[in-house]
């Protein structure tokens, strides 16, 4: 009787995506215990003044009051109760707030190169139907009417690895986008780019304490919002700026080749 065979392996060949990966800054544990002080410290009046003018009473039936006595009390005790600290207008709390922030900002300060064709298609078959003149579309594109957005400085994660997390897949891009130069398709000084600061979970009830909320998932602070100087100094000077180098490479056109990986049953790649 023959000898059996030893059957070989076949390799399997993949293909992924040949565009450089987007690279998530690394923060020691003593860094993030740092910013994670400075930022309570900055948002604790806050949670100071949500607690104190503005306790959660839980939810209540609505009742029909026809008494006027309590609704003029109610009117009085707004109108002495103080405005919430400045530092309130200077930050965003949410995934969702802070990812139309950035929207806006990329569509503010996107080249026109990096704006879809669809806009700009759409933006022509308007002119066309209103036969705008050329010196008026010229102003309407010099003054939109549109409010500028102002930048963000910090964005806080309350995930240890949002590279592996879909819900925060995007902001890498985002941010990239709304940090580009206007004129050109480069970005701005790194000192001037928004940081992407990913903390541990526990941060998130550290926060939300301090806030006085249920849950803090994303925390983003504008530039140049005020007492945030010390944060601002010691981010930048400790945490670097997360390369998105992809989008540049895609929007020059060139063929990046294929990037072909064999994997053979065993565990071996090449």
């Amino acid at each position: 009787m023959p000898p059996a065979t030893k059957q070989t392996a076949k390799p399997v060949f993949k293909t992924s995506s040949p565009f450089t990966e987007t690279k998530w800054p690394e923060i020691s544990h003593d860094d993030e215990e740092v910013i994670l002080a400075l930022l309570c410290n900055l948002i604790a009046p806050l949670g100071d003044h949500r607690r104190t003018h503005n306790p959660s009473k839980g939810k209540k039936k609505r009742k029909r009051t026809t008494n006027t006595s309590q609704t003029d009390s109610t009117m009085t005790e707004m109108a002495s109760t103080p405005p919430p600290p400045e530092i309130g207008n200077h930050i965003l709390v949410g995934l969702n707030s802070i990812t139309r922030h950035l929207e806006a900002l990329a569509a503010q300060n996107a080249p026109p190169v990096y704006r879809t064709s669809a806009a700009n298609l759409a933006q022509q078959k308007n002119k066309q139907a209103k036969h705008i003149p050329k010196a008026d579309e010229q102003e309407q594109e010099k003054d939109p009417g549109q409010p500028t957005q102002p930048p963000l400085s910090i964005l806080i994660l309350t995930h240890p690895k949002p590279a592996l997390s879909p819900a925060h897949a995007h902001l890498p891009t985002l941010v990239h986008l709304s940090t580009l130069n206007p004129n050109n398709t480069s970005s701005s000084s790194s000192h001037s780019q928004t940081r992407l600061i990913p903390l541990p979970t526990t941060s998130d009830t550290r926060l939300a304490s301090t806030l006085q909320i249920p849950r803090v998932g994303a925390l983003a602070v504008y530039a140049g919002a005020p007492g945030a100087q010390a944060l601002e100094d010691y981010v930048r000077a400790h945490v670097g700026v997360t390369e998105c180098k992809w989008i540049d490479e895609a929007v020059r056109g060139e063929w990046m080749g294929m990037c072909v990986k064999s994997d053979v049953a065993g565990g071996k790649k090449e």
